[in-house]
């Protein structure tokens, strides 16, 4: 038989806790969150009862808040461990969006992995396999996030299936990486906004910098005189693997950033450009006549290394 227990912490009452024996013999103690002792032994009564109707998966109560209402929560508690909160929540309430239309209004305490694999098997048919997977990844961290806070027993979707990665070999040809910098360069002359794409577009192709690096570089990590540069930042917060790293700049590019440095004013950001990088670039691409990248910047980042690697 369970029991209540009266928890105090220096002298100051904290909570009734109930202690019970799982199905398996195991011994549990957690705290009820009930007000009084009779409610919290009317709690443990009704998980004593689940167990021994071998319901012991669902034993602890859940919470009454819908998948929708848990996701909120979720997405205004800190995250410390993001290099960039603003982003992470930007991103990851974006790719809710797809997810929650089909189980945001399921409460918790109504929420099974069945609910889930279905949301999944039906973007599945109208998403590509990482879309669906970028699309899961934030509900699975809501969810863990729920257990460590006592609103659900377990995470529904642990160990549950995901469709399979597929990775990208997008890249363009030597001959259309030519066309893109010879237009880009073209277009160089026309604005500020026009010359800054042009760096963007060489220091992707030429070093192989990933979209937020290209983006995150300032001047006082470039070198003009060593001709080397650190890439010690993605946008505003840290590289993918929170190291910086050190990079020759090509003699082909020195020039250009001699030339790009003397017409700034405000020597912060080498490209400083703003939100408008993705659709700058599919425009350039196509005023170049290359074919489209699906991931754009990244399918630049891929043109580098391919050619790297059979140079």
């Amino acid at each position: 038989m369970g029991e209540v227990i009266k928890r105090q912490k220096d002298g100051k009452f904290i909570g009734w806790y109930i202690r019970y024996y799982d199905a398996d013999g195991t011994r549990r103690i957690r705290a009820s969150k009930q007000p009084t002792y009779n409610e919290a032994r009317r709690m443990l009564l009704q998980i004593e009862a689940q167990i021994a109707r071998g319901e012991a998966g669902v034993a602890e109560p859940r919470s009454k808040i819908t998948v929708a209402e848990l996701c909120e929560q979720f997405l205004s508690a800190p995250h410390p461990r993001a290099k960039c909160e603003k982003s992470y929540r930007r991103f990851a309430r974006s790719e809710l969006n797809r997810i929650l239309p089909l189980v945001g209004a399921i409460h918790l305490d109504k929420l099974w992995r069945r609910d889930i694999e279905a949301a999944r098997d039906a973007l599945s048919r109208r998403y590509k396999p990482n879309t669906v997977r970028s699309s899961l990844r934030p509900l699975g961290a809501a969810l863990t996030w729920a257990v460590g806070r006592e609103l659900l027993p377990k995470n529904p979707m642990l160990q549950m299936q995901r469709p399979r990665s597929q990775y990208s070999d997008e890249r363009l040809s030597v001959e259309e990486a030519s066309a893109l910098l010879a237009e880009a360069k073209r277009q160089a002359s026309k604005s500020r906004r026009s010359h800054a794409l042009y760096i963007g577009v060489s220091l992707a192709l030429r070093l192989g910098l990933r979209r937020g690096e290209v983006f995150g570089l300032r001047w006082e990590d470039v070198d003009l005189r060593s001709g080397r540069l650190t890439v010690a930042r993605s946008f505003e917060s840290l590289p993918k693997n929170s190291k910086p790293r050190t990079l020759p700049i090509p003699s082909v590019l020195l020039p250009d950033l001699n030339d790009w440095s003397t017409l700034l004013t405000h020597r912060g950001k080498v490209v400083p450009t703003g939100a408008s990088c993705r659709v700058s670039l599919a425009r350039l691409l196509r005023d170049a006549g290359c074919k489209p990248l699906s991931r754009g910047w990244h399918g630049l980042r891929h043109t580098f290394a391919s050619i790297f690697a059979e140079q």
